[in-house]
């Protein structure tokens, strides 16, 4: 390596930093100063870093060249059909290039890791980057959460759990997001070697807490079914899958026995109720709202393979990002159904839905078929195959790549940057690891 290369690559490791803490920190710096524009930043930061990794690296590891150009690939696919959804359905532009952004912002973001051959100083600091968010993060929530209990009571009007946000505070699903950021970090920290078992430990039940205390229930049901997905996905090795199988049959035994007897997991029973899952259970009527509200909009056979158009149905985009950004991205030439309305409309007036975002009909694989039809659904899963391919490399990793899999049949998450930048952050720094592992700088 030269020296004007190694040069360039702290510089690339130093505005990927750059660009995660856009992401990252942008919450609860725009909550903090009132300046909510600070939420759109990182949709020309990462494109830009990513722009500027790629066109000064030097690598001539042949693996690395053939990630990048099939994630290339994989995201023009997916910005060709954007642009095709827009045009046939006369989709404002901005409403393309925000929506492309939303779903392809963290593959763009992975492509900026994976391109760039991190010295073992520049691993370091990315890694110590990512261990100090992750540290503030948790500790931003467990003082949230006692601060707006406190407020709740005082005040009689904030949700106490809700707002645990955590660096994601103030939003939506804040602490859906603060949580999965620490569970995530602790299955990536539990795989490595040199820490010792107890620190391990230690990191474990802090996620753990986490998401008690942040009322994150959905994320166990992401993780355990994910899990159950990853025994399916390994049942030819079959040692492999006795393992996965043995594990997930002691943590659900675990986990049976806290709901049964701890207080603190009794909230995890609000889902037994078998009545809602029958053939004509109120929890299918209120998921498959928006697919049935969906399909009477067609208009032609070509609506099944672009769908409705970016921002035209129950995308995030569509549901309330246009709404809450119509002041910027209204002069721009945005446009918007009544689809994501109305279903905004029966999430809040529908007992079901309004209790639990799990039977919401708004969630992120309905939103990208309603968009952008099967033609982008089928270019978004082929980044998502790409991902799991490159960078699925342990369990660890494999069953937070399903999580994500399974989150997009509850909510919209997939569309949430903190949430999906946060993941491909650890899968990068994973990679990066193992490339310096087999080239014995670590």
């Amino acid at each position: 390596m030269q020296k004007n290369d190694k040069k360039a690559y702290l510089n690339n490791s130093t505005l990927i930093l750059l660009a995660f803490a856009v992401v990252f920190y942008a919450r609860i710096v725009a909550s903090t100063i009132h300046l909510s524009l600070l939420n759109l930043l990182h949709f020309i930061i990462v494109p830009a870093v990513c722009a500027i990794a790629i066109t000064t690296t030097r690598t001539k590891d042949p693996k690395q060249i053939a990630i990048c150009y099939s994630f290339i690939i994989g995201l023009s696919i997916l910005f060709g059909v954007t642009i095709a959804s827009a045009l046939l359905n006369h989709a404002g532009l901005i409403n393309a290039i925000v929506s492309f952004m939303m779903l392809a912002e963290p593959f763009i973001f992975l492509l900026a890791i994976s391109c760039i051959s991190m010295s073992l100083k520049s691993f370091i600091k990315v890694r110590n980057f990512l261990y100090w968010g992750v540290g503030i993060n948790f500790l931003l929530a467990a003082i949230q959460k006692p601060a707006i209990d406190a407020g709740r009571i005082y005040a009689g009007g904030l949700n106490g759990t809700d707002g645990c946000g955590g660096v994601f505070f103030v939003s939506g699903a804040g602490n859906y997001v603060s949580a999965t950021v620490s569970v995530v970090f602790a299955l990536y920290f539990f795989n490595r070697r040199e820490d010792s078992l107890y620190v391990k430990l230690a990191v474990a039940s802090a996620a753990l807490w986490h998401i008690l205390f942040s009322d994150s229930k959905q994320i166990v049901l992401a993780y355990g079914l994910a899990w159950m997905l990853l025994i399916v996905l390994s049942i030819e090795d079959i040692v492999k899958t006795l393992k996965l199988l043995a594990a997930l049959i002691s943590l659900g035994s675990i986990g049976l026995w806290c709901v049964q007897n701890v207080e603190a997991f009794k909230a995890y029973t609000s889902w037994a109720r078998p009545e809602l899952y029958g053939a004509d259970g109120l929890a299918w009527y209120a998921k498959f709202y928006s697919i049935r509200s969906i399909l009477g909009y067609y208009q032609s056979p070509l609506n099944w393979l672009l769908g409705l158009g970016p921002g035209h149905t129950v995308s995030r985009l569509g549901a309330w990002f246009l709404r809450d950004f119509a002041a910027i991205l209204g002069p721009l030439g945005s446009t918007r159904t009544t689809i994501g309305a109305d279903a905004m409309d029966f999430v809040a007036n529908f007992w079901l839905t309004s209790g639990s975002s799990l039977f919401s009909p708004i969630f992120g694989w309905a939103g990208i078929w309603g968009d952008l039809g099967l033609l982008g659904l089928g270019s978004y899963l082929y980044l998502g195959y790409l991902a799991w391919k490159h960078f699925g490399l342990d369990n660890s990793l494999k069953v937070t790549l399903l999580s994500i899999f399974i989150m997009g049949l509850i909510f919209t998450q997939m569309e949430e940057p903190g949430y999906m930048l946060s993941i491909a952050y650890i899968l990068g720094l994973s990679w990066q690891e193992q490339r310096l592992n087999q080239a014995k700088f670590i």
